[in-house]
């Protein structure tokens, strides 16, 4: 388990929770969220191919989850500066991106609850503390998770059958229209940025649309590819696995992060990703992925 650290989150960001003398970033003031933004769900545009021109082997001298740590750590103070400007959103962002980095990093998963609840996903932010919960041993900690809790169940049935009482996540319920189609417009700008070979623009204008519609798997999936161009693959592998667990069946995730496993020398792991993209019947399969998916797998064997 990754141990979390008491850092001091400083200002009063989690809107509605109640103060207790636990860690400072599991405490909270008692004013009301802000109105989620009108709800529309648009279908997801189609993700670009997965990035297949990664070198063979082991690239960088630390270990790979050394890595995703040191990115968990940094998306969490991130997340942090965001809730202090009250944008809970992109708060909301970067605290997803440090729990994939670090799924059992307590810190980050307490305060990806205290986002959702700020953005009226009680339910998943109920998720996020009983995980909290779970990974902790701190007696305060776990007594501030289940207070957050109950008092998301008051609010669940104050809302009745709202989409955030039933827990749609961040991306396909309150996003106005006019963020989710600058999303779009993002994401399709990143996408021919990664035609184009230009990994850092893509990265940047990917991140915007993952700001703005922050559960978007064809970006993620994007965004690791233009990782995959930049040689950043740590950064890489976050975003194909989160991809991974917002879309399991989905095949493009699974080739970019065997790519990415196989530039950091985990070779067992990016063998079997291969082996399941050659298995699989995903609409998003790529005949002649599936093809070199195999003999990748063979050469690793």
């Amino acid at each position: 388990m990754v141990r979390t650290r008491r850092f001091q989150l400083g200002v009063s960001a989690v809107v509605w929770l109640g103060t207790l003398a636990v860690p400072a970033w599991a405490q909270g003031s008692g004013a009301q969220p802000p109105a989620p933004e009108a709800k529309s769900a648009a279908p997801a545009a189609r993700a670009p191919g997965p990035a297949t021109d990664t070198p063979p082997g082991p690239l960088e001298s630390q270990p790979q989850r050394t890595s995703q740590a040191v990115l968990a750590a940094t998306r969490i103070r991130d997340g942090d500066a965001l809730m202090r400007e009250r944008r809970y959103r992109e708060a909301a962002f970067a605290f997803l991106d440090a729990e994939h980095a670090a799924p059992d990093h307590v810190e980050a998963r307490f305060k990806l609850g205290n986002a959702l609840a700020v953005l009226g996903y009680y339910a998943r932010a109920i998720e996020e503390w009983e995980a909290a919960s779970r990974l902790t041993q701190d007696a305060a900690i776990r007594q501030s998770a289940q207070d957050n809790i109950t008092r998301a169940r008051v609010k669940q049935g104050e809302l009745g059958a709202s989409p955030q009482a039933v827990g749609q996540p961040p991306g396909s319920g309150p996003v106005a229209d006019t963020t989710r189609a600058q999303a779009r417009r993002a994401y399709e700008q990143g996408v021919q940025h990664i035609s184009q070979r230009a990994y850092a623009p893509a990265l940047q204008t990917l991140t915007q649309a993952l700001q703005q519609e922050p559960l978007l798997t064809v970006a993620y999936i994007a965004r690791g590819s233009a990782n995959i161009g930049l040689r950043r693959y740590a950064e890489a592998a976050a975003d194909y696995q989160f991809a991974l667990k917002l879309e399991p069946d989905a095949a493009s995730p699974l080739y970019g992060l065997a790519e990415a496993y196989r530039a950091l020398g985990r070779n067992l792991e990016a063998r079997e990703l291969y082996e399941r993209y050659a298995r699989s019947t995903a609409a998003d399969v790529r005949p002649e992925l599936k093809e070199e998916s195999r003999q990748k797998a063979e050469r690793l064997r």
